[in-house]
């Protein structure tokens, strides 16, 4: 009997230390967890001037020009921005040299190419989430406004909304405010379609979290009434040229092409390249003048994306040679940006030039600067951007229009709010439409009107409103609710 006693009391005291360890386990991770929430809310309850704004783009801050100019006015205005987003290309000189801004990188870590696209999609939201969550909890300074770009909305959305709970000023959590540049589920349903799951997903993850934000700024009037059906209040911020784009005077564009010349960007013009001077510009005594025979200049820009069919270009040219070589005059078409679609293009390029005797057509990537002055010597924009969503405009013909230059742009739902057919540019749809306006901007057309004097007048009127001065008056009083800048 005392055999077996001893034997149930050492099962009982086995079961007991199992308890024990069980308990010790559990409570370990409780505390542990405690431990990390509680880190996490301290941490971030430090009480910072309410000056400090964080100005957020899931992107490459270089190539996000409209956040750049966020970032600029509000350190204009006294504010200490911090501008998050991945390192790439270089900043606006601005944005670098401004004493209250400071640039935090998101540390970049691309999933592998060879997996499945909707494998790579998940993995760089996960991956995406932690790092955005690590730098807006704990790299940049609290801040009493977050400004948000969207797209993309997938993850970035969610977790400002999560980094404003957790990351306050005092007890003041930070405002929240969306600009809407378009929205993520259409650009999505370029490359899955309108009705895959995920796109569907993508749409009412836009739409609910999207309800959460304290403000909304938005890019087109059109959008603003889309908004309207999710029941989102949006202040339509119209983009508007930047002050660094402008015409470029005649010497500064002969500096410009001599040093691309020699830089091997223009290697595409070596069979009309003279001897003395560059194709465009000529100098005397110091003195720049054009190229006796110089070519017409007509720039485009891209991101090499679906939403943009740049070989509806390649498809009007050969009607466009014939006319330029009836009228004794010649083109080059100037497609800057980077991006995978354009090997093909420039592969399609080299088929076609061997039948143009009146156009080339060269590829460039530039820098800021270069692609300001590059446009600032052209004659003509060119713009093939359609819009996923029909909703958002190109930031390019604001450039463009900024530079004085009248745009060819291809039609959609809220081009009309920018461009106007033959009273700032030329509106096409076709291809044939697009060689009829090219012919009556380079005035090769068979009317003899010349419009691009009238055209250039009323783009230079629009230059006169420039992005200072709508920020000042449409951004600035909804932002400046939440700070208090001492300039």
């Amino acid at each position: 009997g005392s055999r077996n006693v001893k034997h149930i009391v050492r099962c009982r005291t086995d079961d007991q230390i199992v308890m024990d360890v069980d308990w010790v386990v559990v409570g370990t991770f409780f505390l542990a967890g405690l431990a990390a929430i509680l880190l996490v809310t301290f941490s971030t309850f430090r009480k910072g001037p309410r000056s400090n704004v964080t100005v957020v783009v899931l992107g490459d801050i270089g190539r996000s020009p409209r956040m750049q100019y966020h970032a600029i006015s509000l350190a204009r205005k006294g504010c200490f921005v911090s501008l998050v987003g991945y390192a790439g290309t270089a900043p606006l000189d601005e944005v670098m040299e401004s004493p209250r801004i400071h640039i935090q990188h998101i540390d970049s870590c691309a999933p592998p190419a060879y997996l499945p696209f909707v494998i790579r999609a998940v993995l760089h939201v996960i991956t995406g989430c932690f790092k955005l969550l690590v730098v807006l909890l704990w790299r940049t300074p609290p801040a009493n406004l977050l400004l948000l770009q969207t797209p993309p909305a997938i993850p970035v959305l969610l977790i400002a909304l999560v980094a404003c709970f957790f990351r306050r000023s005092g007890w003041r959590r930070p405002a929240l405010v969306v600009d809407y540049h378009n929205f993520g589920y259409s650009l999505l349903s370029l490359k899955l379609g309108q009705k895959h799951p995920f796109v569907r997903l993508h749409y009412m993850y836009e739409r609910f979290l999207g309800r959460f934000a304290d403000a909304n700024f938005c890019v087109t009037d059109a959008m603003q009434k889309f908004l309207v059906g999710w029941t989102i209040g949006a202040v339509p911020l119209h983009d508007r040229p930047a002050s660094l784009f402008r015409p470029t005077p005649l010497l500064a564009q002969h500096a410009l092409f001599e040093r691309l010349r020699e830089a091997g960007d223009l290697r595409g013009l070596d069979p009309w390249w003279p001897s003395e001077g560059t194709l465009f510009t000529v100098t005397k005594a110091g003195v720049a003048s054009p190229a006796p025979q110089r070519p017409k200049l007509v720039v485009s820009s891209t991101s090499w994306t679906p939403d943009e069919d740049l070989g509806q270009v390649l498809d009007a040219l050969p009607a466009l040679d014939a006319l330029l070589q009836a009228a004794d005059q010649s083109l080059v078409v100037a497609v800057t940006g980077r991006g995978d679609m354009r090997a093909a293009f420039e592969a399609r390029v080299a088929e076609l030039s061997q039948n143009l005797k009146a156009i080339l057509v060269i590829t460039l990537w530039l820098s800021f600067t270069d692609y300001a002055h590059l446009l600032g010597s052209a004659d003509l924009g060119l713009s093939l951007h359609t819009s996923s969503s029909g909703l958002d405009l190109p930031m390019k013909v604001l450039d463009m229009f900024g530079s004085g230059l009248p745009v060819c742009a291809r039609n959609f739902r809220a081009l009309p709010e920018l461009v106007r057919h033959r009273e700032n540019g030329y509106v096409f749809e076709s291809t044939e439409q697009l060689t009829s306006c090219l012919a009556l901007a380079l005035g090769v057309s068979s009317e003899t009107t010349n419009e691009m004097p009238r055209l250039r007048k009323a783009v230079a009127e629009f230059r006169l409103d420039g992005w200072d001065g709508t920020w000042d008056r449409v951004a600035w009083p909804c932002l400046s609710r939440w700070l208090s800048p001492s300039v």
